[in-house]
């Protein structure tokens, strides 16, 4: 009996960890996606400061989330978004727009994948 309460007990507590690490990196996509957006129409815009100012907003958010992202996404993933984060700063402070655009949509790609990586939906399971 001790057993069966142990082991209920662990299942619990997995699953619990699991919901809210699930719900952190599904809430951080969703407030970075905007910002994204907003990036891109200011880069189209060639408004730089403004997508730099952005793109610091954006490291920021992502600083205060990465333990929990290194927790279950690859070090390679992670590596490969913040190269992808860092190239599009460094191509907006060239004012390099066509550059920024592709490295910054691929940025926004990898970060898109997050929550089907670390996420559960329904449509998934079906």
């Amino acid at each position: 009996m001790k057993a069966l309460v142990v082991a209920i007990t662990i299942f619990l507590v997995i699953c619990i960890f699991i919901g809210i690490h699930s719900y952190i990196m599904i809430n951080l996509t969703k407030r970075i996606n905007p910002i994204c957006q907003e990036t891109v129409h200011f880069a189209s815009a060639e408004q730089w400061d403004k997508v730099i100012e952005n793109i610091d907003i954006i490291q920021n958010s992502w600083d205060k989330k990465r333990l929990w992202a290194s927790l279950t996404i690859s070090t390679k993933n992670i590596e490969e978004i913040e190269i992808s984060l860092k190239q599009s700063r460094a191509f907006a402070v060239l004012h390099a727009k066509s550059e920024f655009m592709g490295e910054f949509i691929m940025f926004s790609m990898l970060l898109d994948h997050i929550p089907h990586q670390e996420g559960f939906s329904i449509e998934e399971i079906l």
